[in-house]
């Protein structure tokens, strides 16, 4: 049979007045208080001065209000270089602050006019209402349209009001599938370019949505068309919709999904749907619905349960976590006794309950479920515990060590004492590097010692000790410290420069390359650089340096 083409059949406008329905849910809440500068008449002065015009978009009352230069920079989009003093706020009321209208007391956005032209010159809002209705087709049964239409608010700089309707989306149930067309056909320049009229092209990617608003809702609607046994009214129950059109996908791939519905199994097909579509590994096409066995056609089997189980689950009225957690236990050999055991199953998260079955013996199973709840804790949480409590040497066939009576306290006291452990080992630890490399430090001061040099009132000799670089940087206010692990393994060498007369007192900081006999950095207060009498004696100073070290390899030759 070759494929009907909808594009004029279906209506190119909406049936029903969907800007008000879309205004009573409450689609269009955002009001916005626009303002601009304008000139006004003052008697007093007998002239005009400068004021601020504004009016609500909501109410659409204008009134004036002192100009106040707004300065620094907000949050505003292009030019905003004022606002306006509002009585009701502390402060001045600039471009993207929030404040109360006067008149109908809405809480609204404050807009300049200069911030709109990042709008196209208006504020635009939109809402998506979706249309039911039923599209007769000559020879054929009636077509189940759902008709998505696109209602878009404009608020110009005037602050006045107006609706456009485009259509966004159809779809057509057919008798072996679901038609799409869309009422846009690409993006240009970043926007997307609605056309009036509708679209069916042959290649459209098999993406079913879902229908946020429904208007009208009637059973009667299903009745004569090609959704008529689709339980459609079963499965959306309240106005706002759900995925509709998934669903309709998933009822003419799979016929017998109506009979979960009509067995009040909804709830769970709605939340299966959902969270398959919502799913970042969701790339179109219809819902699979995993956790049904379509190759069976009743209810129970369908669901994978007896009827004794499907019964006891309608009659709880079973969620689709509830379900996946039952069929976890069972499944897994632990027996489960209807409806008490469900209880508690419903107090335990379903990722308990998997590393529960996986890492503790079925035998305990039950009793694990029973203490976690009474402690109100968690699985990891009494592993965590039981592996300290092992780690630490007790027996774990003791009754009380194994089920604490307090499993929070006892968790956090072998925290403590593993934390204090730590600690301590940290400490050592610490002591031990800080006594080697105080080894370090007094072998290095001996083997920098021919480095030491005295004249004109100042001298210079090797770092002695790693407390002492600490306290010549706390003192001189540089990083000198960071340099401690490299001083002490001979990667550089750091020596102290020091008045002759305050020999103790931090001065200026050096650092020495041994290699080339070169200056790689000498830093006073502040990382201040070298004054002239310091830099003469680093002059001074290394002349005598490569003087010895060429006279030692003299006399080594």
């Amino acid at each position: 049979m070759e494929q009907i083409n909808y594009e004029k059949l279906i209506p190119q406008e909406p049936i029903t007045d969907v800007v008000a329905f879309a205004q009573q849910q409450g689609e269009f809440e955002n009001a916005y208080m626009i303002y601009r500068s304008e000139r006004v008449y003052d008697p007093l002065n007998i002239g005009t001065v400068c004021s601020v015009k504004v009016t609500c978009s909501a109410c659409g009352h204008t009134f004036y209000a002192e100009k106040v230069p707004a300065g620094g920079c907000r949050h505003s989009y292009a030019p905003a270089p004022f606002g306006w003093r509002d009585e009701q706020m502390p402060n001045a009321v600039i471009d993207g602050d929030k404040t109360l209208c006067p008149s109908c007391y809405k809480e609204a956005k404050t807009v300049h006019v200069g911030s709109m032209r990042a709008y196209g010159g208006e504020l635009i809002d939109d809402a998506w209402v979706t249309e039911l209705s039923r599209l007769p087709v000559e020879g054929l049964a009636d077509r189940l349209v759902l008709t998505e239409w696109c209602i878009r608010r404009c608020i110009n700089k005037q602050g006045t009001v107006r609706y456009e309707i485009w259509p966004f989306t159809a779809w057509v149930v057919e008798e072996k599938k679901i038609v799409r067309l869309m009422g846009y056909l690409k993006n240009i320049g970043g926007r997307i370019h609605l056309f009036g009229e509708w679209r069916q092209r042959k290649q459209f990617e098999d993406v079913y949505g879902s229908a946020k608003l429904i208007v009208p809702w009637d059973k009667s609607l299903l009745e004569g068309t090609t959704a008529e046994n689709s339980k459609l009214d079963l499965y959306q129950t309240e106005k706002r919709g759900r995925e509709l059109v998934s669903y309709l996908a998933l009822w003419r791939r799979r016929p017998y999904v109506e009979n979960l519905l009509v067995q009040g199994c909804g709830n769970l097909v709605r939340t299966w749907i959902k969270k398959e579509m919502s799913s970042g590994y969701y790339k179109g096409g219809i819902p699979k619905l995993e956790a049904v066995n379509w190759k069976e056609k009743r209810p129970a089997q369908m669901l994978g349960l007896t009827k004794d189980e499907f019964r006891q689950m309608k009659q709880a009225r079973w969620s689709a976590e509830d379900l996946e957690k039952y069929k976890l236990v069972r499944n897994s050999g632990v027996p489960v006794r209807l409806p008490e055991d469900m209880e508690l199953l419903r107090k335990v998260e379903n990722y308990d309950c998997s590393r529960i079955l996986e890492e503790a013996p079925k035998s305990d199973f039950w009793r694990t479920i029973r203490y976690l709840i009474k402690q109100k804790e968690h699985w990891y949480t009494l592993q965590d515990y039981r592996n300290m409590a092992r780690n630490a040497g007790r027996d774990m066939t003791d009754n009380l060590v194994q089920w604490p009576r307090n499993l929070t306290a006892a968790h956090n006291r072998y925290v403590e004492e593993r934390q204090a452990r730590w600690d301590k080992e940290e400490k050592e630890k610490r002591a031990k590097e800080i006594a080697e490399r105080s080894i370090l430090f007094a072998e290095r001061a001996v083997e920098l010692e021919w480095l030491s040099f005295k004249a004109g009132g100042l001298l210079i000799r090797p770092c002695a000790s790693e407390d002492e670089l600490i306290q010549e940087g706390r003192e001189l206010h540089h990083c000198v410290s960071s340099y401690a692990k490299s001083h002490a393994e001979g990667k550089t060498a750091i020596l102290f420069i020091r008045q002759a007369k305050a020999p103790d007192k931090p001065f200026f900081t050096l650092e020495f390359d041994e290699k080339n006999l070169t200056v790689v950095q000498n830093r006073g207060l502040r990382n201040c650089d070298r004054t002239p009498e310091v830099a003469a004696f680093e002059k001074a100073w290394l002349e005598q340096v490569r003087q010895i070290k060429v006279h030692g390899r003299i006399r080594v030759a």
